[in-house]
């Protein structure tokens, strides 16, 4: 494939200490809306930065639906092309300058055209690096399986392995993001169907009265799939595409990179932060692809790093989140970082990427990095904390205790789950959580707390974490939420990692199954990850609810067909706690050195 160069203009930058030989000091040409046409005839639009040499250069590739123009963000692209590369950053189909009509995650095709047209531009030498996070790793993860034959190696923060597993989690829709994510690209949708002539390479959302909207009424609009936010079904028919495909089927097999772990041949390094949304994703694709990928130089080639981070990309700065000082340790140099992994896979330098360990973990409550050498840690041990309580564990002024001793004979807890008062969310940003303190969601009689003793010596728990709980509801379908939490000796609740389970999905994603009223079943809540030193003087801590909202959509408790009515009810829901019932919370314990 061919592309043509329109409005192109040089751009200037002060002379820069680049990695690529013959390209220190020189002057970065950017070429806008270089054009590149898909097997379908579809064009596409990329800006292409380069370093004004004679020197063939290896490609850094970027597909984004963002707008590959943002404000301010040439510079990392202008840093990359000193440093001697040629950057490729292009608008996915239908978004911004790029013609078509948009087809969210479906990358596959569209990434290894462009893959294939990037490695025949001027100036390049054939061999095509990725980059990007979020739905900018979507991109590379798609194409890779398909193995374009120029695609030397990726660099993807914050995946996920499954679209499914992140937008219905553990059966629960991704409200706030989801319906966010969709209003933004219908943006300029909208843009361009009612302004064909409008400039469209700058990027766009919704405007301060829609956000306020969205807020205050379109969250909470029930049934979801009666949702009137205007222009919704005509420019992001793609949410109600979601809404309609609540269970794994056909549809979510598109978007399953875990299943096509098997068909990677080339290295990644994998980025992401704890209290990253799409942590989970990002984990299970380093592990799959270190176990399953095609050949060994895939399998050897895969690298994490995990910090105290949120879905944003790190920075040197990047050391706090909310209220929570990681110390001055917890940032990342994000550019160093590429460029060695960049250089040693597309210039063949020796920068000892794979002399280092695979796996870098930033420890909370110590705020340590350390190496290792898997994921998950081989050396972490199981380890049950059972609930106990004399049956009023409602709000962290009631009785529930937290430990290692398996129950006895022990009354149930008991709380109403009512989808008119839902548990807020509380701190969050766009597909991040937050270490935020939980004392004030701690005082609603519906949510069970759990609290250990205090402890004498410093506990680390890293790795996945997993609820097992005995319960019981009033309705036929409901949800159960239960997050981890490091209690500190001010009475501080700091929230780690959290998880949710729409009791319908209990058995399996595919086929739902109603409950049974008020019969008890065990289930198994995934609570994500986490990786925490409780410091001696320390409490660890388990909250049960039913509701994380916006977060999550609220279950009406009804067992209706998903998103749409009848009208939503309050359900009374049990959890049980005894010898015949154990439910308790399996903490990756990480013995001491």
């Amino acid at each position: 494939m061919t592309g043509r160069f329109v409005s192109a203009f040089l751009l200037l930058l002060a002379p820069v200490c680049a990695g690529g030989q013959g390209t220190a000091g020189a002057r970065i040409l950017l070429e806008k809306n270089v054009e590149a046409r898909m097997r379908d005839g579809v064009v596409l639009r990329a800006d292409v930065y380069r370093p004004d040499t004679n020197v063939r250069l290896p490609v850094l590739l970027n597909r984004t639906p963002y707008s590959k123009n943002p404000a301010g963000e040439g510079a990392p692209f202008r840093r990359m092309a000193a440093h001697g590369y040629v950057v490729v950053v292009q608008d996915t189909r239908g978004r911004y300058m790029s013609d078509g009509i948009a087809r969210p995650h479906d990358e596959a095709e569209d990434g290894y055209d462009t893959i294939e047209w990037a490695a025949t531009l001027p100036g390049t030498n054939g061999r095509v690096g990725m980059f990007g996070a979020s739905y900018g790793a979507t991109t590379q993860l798609m194409a890779a399986p398909l193995r374009p034959p120029h695609l030397v190696v990726l660099f993807p923060a914050s995946s996920y392995n499954s679209r499914y597993d992140m937008v219905f989690q553990g059966g629960a829709f991704y409200l706030a993001d989801g319906l966010n994510w969709n209003l933004g690209q219908g943006a300029d949708t909208r843009r361009k169907a009612l302004d064909p002539s409008a400039n469209r390479d700058h990027p766009l959302s919704m405007s301060s009265a829609e956000r306020g909207l969205f807020n205050t009424d379109w969250l909470w609009h029930l049934p979801l799939k009666t949702v009137d936010v205007p222009d919704l079904h005509r420019y992001s028919p793609g949410y109600f595409t979601m809404l309609d495909h609540p269970s794994y089927d056909a549809y979510w097999k598109i978007f399953d990179i875990e299943s096509r772990h098997g068909a990677f041949e080339v290295p990644a390094f994998h980025l992401t932060g704890w209290y990253d949304a799409l942590l989970n994703g990002t984990l299970r694709n380093f592990a799959g692809l270190r176990a399953n990928a095609r050949t060994q130089r895939s399998r050897d080639g895969q690298r994490l790093i995990v910090g105290p981070w949120t879905h944003s990309g790190p920075t040197a700065r990047t050391t706090v989140i909310g209220a929570v000082d990681f110390g001055l340790a917890a940032g990342l140099e994000s550019d160093s970082l590429r460029f060695d992994w960049f250089d040693f896979w597309l210039k063949d330098k020796s920068t000892r990427v794979l002399e280092r360990a695979p796996v870098r973990l930033f420890i909370m409550g110590a705020n340590v990095w350390r190496d290792e050498s898997e994921w998950p840690l081989a050396r972490s041990v199981p380890t049950p904390f059972y609930l106990h309580s004399s049956g009023s564990a409602n709000t962290s002024n009631g009785n529930g205790t937290l430990a290692r001793n398996a129950p006895a004979a022990e009354a149930a807890d008991h709380f109403t789950y009512d989808p008119a008062n839902p548990v807020a969310t509380g701190a969050r940003g766009g597909y991040s959580r937050a270490p935020s303190d939980q004392r004030e969601v701690e005082l609603r009689q519906d949510v069970l707390v759990y609290t250990s003793a205090a402890l004498d010596t410093p506990m680390e728990v890293t790795g996945p974490v997993a609820a097992h709980l005995w319960v019981a509801t009033s309705g036929t379908d409901t949800d159960f939420t239960v997050k981890l939490i490091d209690v500190l000796p001010d009475g501080t609740a700091r929230a780690l990692t959290d998880g949710i389970l729409r009791a319908r999905y209990r058995k399996s994603k595919t086929t739902p199954t109603p409950m049974a009223p008020d019969t008890a079943e065990q289930l198994v809540v995934d609570v994500g990850a986490t990786g925490n030193v409780f410091l001696a003087g320390h409490r660890i801590r388990v909250e049960i609810s039913s509701s994380n909202f916006p977060r999550f959509d609220r279950n009406p408790n009804t067992g209706a067909p998903f998103g749409e009515g009848p009208p939503a009810r309050a359900a009374r829901q049990t959890i049980l706690h005894d010898q015949t019932h154990p439910s308790r919370i399996v903490l990756p314990i990480v013995p001491a050195r």
